[in-house]
């Protein structure tokens, strides 16, 4: 189902659009350069209007990259494993035909 050409998307109304997007994808996340990089990233992400569906579908997709609504790959990772997610099951083991008993003659 495609969308209307006339429906707008959370992303048009993002501040970010008409920044650089170099400023979004660093290309570490530790130097000290590279840390004012992402705190520049943020300082737009604050003001903009649609923060919260950004972080929302960048959690929602698992975007590895750049900072999506204020955050970086990292506290992403940080949030999804704290999050109301279910607790992951086991799958059950799938014993194929003779497996048991090739085991036991062996």
């Amino acid at each position: 189902m495609s969308k209307p050409e006339n429906e707008e998307h959370w992303s048009d109304r993002a501040i970010c659009r008409g920044a650089d997007p170099e400023i979004f994808f660093p290309i570490g996340y530790g130097a000290p350069v590279l840390q004012a990089q992402i705190q520049a990233a943020k300082a737009i992400c604050r003001n903009c209007p649609v923060v919260a569906d950004c972080l929302s579908w960048a959690l929602r997709v698992g975007e590895p990259d750049g900072v999506w609504g204020g955050t970086t790959p990292e506290e992403r990772r940080y949030l999804r494993r704290t999050s109301d997610a279910p607790a992951r099951r086991r799958l059950p083991t799938i014993v194929v035909r003779g497996d048991v008993e090739e085991r036991t003659a062996a």
